[in-house]
């Protein structure tokens, strides 16, 4: 589903190309091994049509990671610090987690796994209010790492925006004693790309 008019898809920014090069340039070592390790089975093994099987089926299995690592259900304007231009406006971004584009809001999100509907996106609000379910099909590894980069999206919005995420007073807020935050919550990461989006962050 594209996103509403005057959002650009997050592979569609320049962070985002630099990301997917970044997953490419990752999973190429794997390409190569493969590779290498079917070469080295083909002197010794006679079946080499089971061979050649197994290791199309891996390629095929890394492709498919390859797009559900780079397929990140965000989009963002022109004035997105992800554009890497200078804004003339408000910054705005929209998430589709849920086979529909919504307006996260100020807050970073958490992931929680309802035992009833599955993986549930909550704002860390004074209320840890429900944003949105998660498709179904959506692995638990994926939906960690595209919720990392939508995040620091968010917190580059507000910041663009001179908006307030409540990001540390959520995290005091997670150690209050409440059968919500008794869930499963996965811990934050940073996003690791080098190059325009740790520019971004950096304080220099």
């Amino acid at each position: 589903m594209s996103p509403p008019r005057g959002l650009i898809e997050f592979l569609n920014t320049p962070v985002g190309r630099e990301y997917k090069l970044s997953i490419y340039k990752d999973k190429s070592v794997l390409f190569g091994l493969n590779a290498i390790l079917t070469i080295i089975a083909l002197q010794f093994v006679d079946n080499w049509t089971l061979i050649l099987a197994v290791s199309i089926l891996i390629i095929i299995l890394q492709i498919r990671q390859i797009n559900s690592l780079i397929n990140i259900p965000l989009a963002v304007n022109l004035n997105h610090p992800f554009m890497e231009t200078l804004s003339v406006s408000d910054s705005e971004l929209m998430i589709n987690f849920s086979d529909s584009w919504i307006n996260p809001g100020n807050q970073r999100l958490k992931m929680v796994k309802d035992p009833l509907t599955g993986w549930v996106l909550h704002k860390q609000d004074e209320d840890i209010s429900i944003l949105c379910s998660v498709r179904p099909s959506y692995k638990e590894k994926v939906l960690a790492k595209h919720l990392v980069i939508v995040n620091q999206a968010i917190s580059l919005n507000n910041a663009v925006n001179e908006t307030n995420d409540e990001f540390e007073d959520a995290r005091d807020r997670e150690t209050q004693d409440s059968t919500l935050l008794e869930r499963e919550w996965l811990p934050e990461e940073e996003f690791d790309v080098q190059g325009p989006l740790s520019r971004i962050f950096s304080p220099e």
